[in-house]
């Protein structure tokens, strides 16, 4: 009897254990989720007020005079699209933090004075502008201004003034240029010489100087050394004075075209 007794009291002993426990740990969820949702809730505002703060900064930075964009500072400024390039900047004005440089320095680039331009902000209200650019070569006088164009052939820019030094093109037409172009490199020993060049058959490139009295066609190379080799020569030759034209373009070769008057007594 005493043992049916402790054995039924050993049991509910253990029974009320394991649902004291089973209490105690619901508690401590329910305790753990409050303090969960608590954090949760804490860093939800934390967020808030940061993104709040944020925003509340960018727009006062935004419309902060100071920061707007008051000067360009122009370093190697194009010579020939000055009016073009001022008013691509004046579109980029305002806010120096929202400036879009890569749109600014992708509507440079399409002026074709500027090879390169090179972009930077300088706070707190200037922007840098270096550029690189192509220097006018050849000139062609057209309808009283003067086309400007590089060593490659593009056009610059029309200037009614030629600076000086450029080569002169002579009845060059969209073809005769892109002809022309690639003898850039021959020409520019002879740049301060050169009193025009031309293009056509069947002699292809024409040139004058304008210290002599003839007209050289030099072929596709060698410019200056084959016009050297004429002159070595030149002041043996009877007829020289009536020389009209020098052809150059047979290497070891000079053929000579003379005035009408001279031509049947060389």
């Amino acid at each position: 009897m005493k043992d049916g007794m402790g054995a039924s009291l050993k049991f509910e002993a253990e029974f009320f254990r394991k649902s004291n426990n089973l209490t105690v740990e619901r508690e401590k969820k329910i305790h753990s989720i409050q303090v969960r949702t608590v954090h949760v809730l804490l860093l939800l505002t934390l967020v808030l007020l940061t993104g709040l703060v944020i925003s509340r900064a960018a727009n006062f930075l935004l419309r902060w005079d100071a920061l707007q964009v008051h000067q360009f500072r122009l370093r190697r400024a194009p010579l020939f699209a000055r009016g073009q390039v001022d008013g691509i900047l004046r579109r980029h004005g305002g806010n120096i933090l929202a400036m879009d440089l890569e749109g600014l320095q992708a509507e440079l680039l399409q002026v074709p004075e500027v090879a390169e331009a090179s972009i930077r902000r300088v706070l707190p209200d200037t922007v840098a502008v270096d550029f690189t650019l192509r220097l006018p070569f050849f000139q062609v006088a057209q309808q009283g201004l003067f086309r400007l164009l590089d060593a490659g052939g593009r056009e610059l820019g029309r200037e009614p003034e030629c600076p000086p030094g450029l080569v002169a093109l002579r009845g060059a037409d969209r073809a005769a240029i892109e002809a022309i172009a690639p003898f850039a490199g021959e020409l520019a020993p002879l740049r301060g010489r050169i009193e025009y060049v031309a293009y056509g058959p069947p002699h292809g490139v024409e040139l004058k100087l304008r210290d002599m009295p003839e007209t050289f066609y030099p072929g596709e190379g060698d410019f200056a050394a084959k016009i050297r080799r004429y002159l070595r020569i030149k002041g043996r030759l009877p007829f020289a004075a009536a020389i009209r034209s020098v052809d150059l373009r047979i290497a070891g070769r000079i053929y000579f075209e003379l005035d009408e008057e001279q031509r049947g007594n060389p």
